[in-house]
């Protein structure tokens, strides 16, 4: 074991390695997200605005920004350099599962418990799309690369 991180929170719900693998995301039952320093074991920031659970949490391609899926029905895009949210991402009518960024960046897509995903502009937070058709719950989100 080279690092073990001690996140909030009675139960880690997800974990995710920084595109450079410097840093780490972690999220937990708590409404809250951790960016941590791989090498030092410092906890950087502390992401709060959610108001229940985080169930994942994944950086952006560059790096710069992380996208949270809460279950407070809410997608949050958030500066990895301040830890401010940028945009809340709101619309859906049930649980967050799962959040991706599209492999350039640009885009982001949410994955619901309301059958529904939906893709949105990580610059203006806008959904630019809803995708409607699924049976059940959606439980992960994630792009092809091309």
């Amino acid at each position: 074991c080279l690092q073990t991180l001690r996140a909030q929170g009675p139960k880690v719900l997800s974990a995710a390695f920084s595109p450079d693998g410097t840093h780490a995301l972690t999220t937990s039952l708590n409404p809250i997200a951790q960016i941590w320093h791989i090498e030092s074991g410092k906890c950087l920031h502390t992401l709060r605005g959610h108001q229940n659970s985080v169930h994942s949490a994944v950086f952006s391609p560059d790096g710069t920004k992380v996208i949270t899926a809460s279950h407070d029905k809410t997608a949050k895009i958030w500066s990895i350099e301040t830890g401010e949210c940028l945009h809340t991402l709101t619309g859906h009518a049930d649980v967050l599962r799962s959040a991706a960024f599209s492999p350039e960046g640009r885009l982001a897509l949410t994955a619901s418990d309301d059958h529904t995903a939906r893709v949105w502009s990580v610059e203006t937070g806008e959904c630019l799309h809803t995708l409607e058709g699924h049976a059940g719950a959606l439980r992960s989100a994630a792009f092809l690369a091309h």
